[in-house]
């Protein structure tokens, strides 16, 4: 006779067998399915207030059965711009409002299927200068729509970056330029008054109900997936193959749920995603997912995303690998993790529309783990606190004042190092190497890069990333600021004080000025890395800020900084 984890966990993760029995029990014993298909709020917290956040929570459930106006009111909008001679769509958004966006771009673009009626989608997440000036140099303004994307309607980098392309739109089509722009936000913001006021030429109101992770399925997805060239119907339908049944304990979303509960309570918390190529951008959005979901109260499952391989004995015993196959590039790789004693779980995803499914699962699966951890998996609260210190010192420059930055450590003509030190020494190598020595079993080292986004940074970085784990063992992250703010960033504050985070800015090169604000992008992104530092050390993480001066980053060979 086998028991339920013999017979429906692939034996990837036999690993993990008693803890997923465990976790099991423990479902069973709170009435799991009977309470979760309910929705019943104190699943997830026993806290009055937040029982009454939740509530309004949990619309991601309802996503796929009530998304068809919203495709149709999409699918007319792209006929409606063909028609016009419109070329190409950006998505202007943050966080939840981007990163599916991004997924829907890049998976029917990799899946190599024939598109017949579509926009080029592009996304910006970044108030980087020159990464908002590359994707200006792609793009024919006059042919682009700008998809203003934001669920509060106030996002500061949204706000800006609207201001700012805005004022480009209108300087090739002074009279039209609100057809060039739709918005997509919940009812009644700041950013469904100005689509009015500016006369923008649609304004789609997202459910309010469902949270900014959680709208894959929703108008924040669905708009831009429908401009990039998807049958709505399709991913809607294809989602109702999971969604529209009541949940089981057998559910595939519980299923991965319970292994990533089991893999939390066996001391392995570093949920590794390993993707093939075709795959590979749905690992940003699970990685805002998992970690903005779970990162609180002292606890949290960290996502390592797009790590370079590593040599077997270069993976440390804290982690759950999950195998995103789409054509099986990895699967030598896995057997011979699994040989290595690494648990890992395996999502196939060989066609296009298994995407929409794929997001349900993880939805599925992140509120379930968050349950066996005991968080709730619906609020974010220590998000704001980056964004609050930056808005202060923004403050201070639009008045003409100078922000206050502490002495650095040490410093060249190229590079300042920020941050404490029991010791003195007489080079960057030196304070650098000390910092990275702190880290221990268990812990994790986050490279937060305040820079742009682009080919040759992330080649630079990720070489970095190999050569600090050949080194310590330990797993390393990356994420572009002030992008990761609205992912990671939760999880680096409110979750367990385990990661060593090196933050990165620079001087840019070129001054972008934000219209009507009396400041630069230059001084934003700049006052994002300083408030991200901020955060941290209020929380007693142990930081690093290492600040580039003009066109040094690109000279300077970051694993000689770090010789270890």
């Amino acid at each position: 006779m086998t028991t339920q984890t013999e017979s429906t966990y692939p034996a990837g993760v036999n690993l993990l067998a008693k803890a997923i029995q465990s976790q099991l029990e423990k479902l069973k014993e709170i009435n799991f399915v009977e309470r979760f298909n309910q929705r019943d709020v104190t699943l997830w917290t026993e806290n009055k207030d937040d029982q009454e956040e939740v509530a309004h929570r949990l619309g991601w459930l309802d996503a796929a059965e009530n998304g068809g106006q919203t495709v149709k009111e999409a699918e007319k909008l792209l006929k409606e711009v063909l028609s016009e001679g419109f070329t190409h769509a950006v998505v202007i958004g943050m966080g939840g409002s981007s990163l599916a966006p991004e997924v829907y771009s890049q998976f029917i673009t990799t899946h190599g299927e024939e598109q017949k009626n579509y926009l080029v989608l592009s996304i910006l997440d970044s108030t980087s200068p020159e990464q908002i000036l590359s994707l200006q140099k792609r793009i024919p303004i006059d042919k682009t729509l700008f998809i203003v994307s934001s669920k509060s309607g106030t996002t500061v980098e949204v706000k800006t970056l609207f201001a700012y392309f805005w004022e480009q739109v209108s300087q090739v089509d002074a009279k039209g330029a609100g057809k060039h722009f739709i918005a997509i936000s919940d009812p009644n913001t700041q950013l469904q008054k100005l689509a009015v006021e500016k006369g923008f030429r649609k304004a789609f109101e997202a459910d309010p109900n469902v949270g900014g992770r959680y709208s894959a399925l929703i108008a924040f997805g669905l708009v831009p997936a429908v401009l990039a060239g998807y049958d709505g119907e399709k991913l809607l339908k294809q989602s109702l193959s999971l969604s529209s049944m009541p949940i089981s304990i057998n559910d595939a979303g519980v299923q991965l749920g319970v292994v990533l509960g089991a893999a939390y309570a066996s001391g392995r918390d570093k949920l590794t995603l390993l993707a093939d190529a075709p795959v590979e951008s749905m690992g940003s959005w699970i990685e805002q997912l998992v970690a903005e979901s779970s990162g609180k109260e002292g606890k949290g499952i960290l996502p390592v995303d797009v790590e370079p391989l590593l040599s077997m004995e270069d993976y440390s015993t804290d982690r759950l690998i999950v195998y995103l196959r789409a054509d099986g590039h990895f699967d030598e790789r896995v057997s011979e993790l699994t040989a290595s004693n690494q648990p890992v779980f395996t999502c196939r995803m060989p066609e296009l529309y298994d995407l929409a499914a794929e997001f349900y699962r993880w939805e599925v699966a992140t509120s379930v783990a968050c349950i066996l951890m005991g968080v709730n998996a619906f609020n974010q609260p220590n998000v704001q606190e980056s964004k609050d210190i930056a808005k202060q010192m923004l403050g201070v420059l639009k008045a003409g004042d100078d922000l206050e930055i502490t002495e650095p450590l040490w410093q060249d003509e190229t590079l300042a190092l920020y941050g404490e030190s029991a010791h003195k020494h007489v080079s960057a190598q030196a304070y650098l190497k000390d910092f990275i020595l702190q880290g221990k079993s268990g812990d994790y080292i986050a490279l937060n890069a305040f820079i742009e986004r682009n080919e040759d940074n992330e080649i630079k970085l990720e070489e970095l990333r190999k050569s600090l784990t050949r080194a310590t063992h330990l797993p390393t992250t990356l994420g572009f600021g002030p992008r990761f703010l609205h992912s990671t960033g939760q999880l680096h504050k409110g979750g367990e004080n385990n990661g060593l985070y090196i933050v990165i800015s620079q001087d840019e090169a070129q001054t972008l000025d934000i219209p009507g604000e009396g400041i630069s992008f230059n001084n934003l992104i700049f006052a994002q890395a300083l408030g991200d530092t901020q955060a941290l050390e209020s929380h007693n993480r142990r930081v690093m800020r290492m600040h580039f001066a003009i066109n040094s980053f690109n000279k300077t060979q970051l694993t000689d900084l770090f010789r270890l």
